[in-house]
């Protein structure tokens, strides 16, 4: 069927429920990049309130926690990925790219 490409999108689940799909992938890309929850949610213009429970809903799914938040202050809040938090940003990301290789690899024929 040459008129058809297969396509689809990926999502980590853990205890039968979805914990991370592409949005929240970007929002944790984000918070690693710029080190503040405001600043990342600024760069995908979603508001703060949103993001902020985006992280929570992660962080409650999780098993382990995957952001650390820390409240402002005179330098004003920050919020960095954790070690496990990185591991699962890195498996997502290797399992992404197996994901498209395979869709390239059905396509192709």
């Amino acid at each position: 069927m040459q008129d058809f490409k297969l396509d689809g999108r990926i999502w980590l689940c853990q205890n039968g429920e979805t914990v991370l799909g592409k949005g929240k992938i970007t929002l944790l890309e984000n918070i690693h990049e710029l080190g503040s929850l405001n600043k990342a949610a600024k760069a995908m213009k979603m508001s703060y309130r949103k993001a902020w429970y985006s992280i929570n809903q992660i962080n409650q799914t999780s098993q382990k926690q995957i952001v650390k938040l820390t409240r402002g202050g005179k330098d004003g809040g920050h919020a960095k990925l954790t070690a496990y938090g990185l591991e699962v940003l890195s498996y997502y990301n290797t399992q992404k790219k197996a994901f498209e290789a395979f869709l390239n690899k059905q396509n192709q024929s």
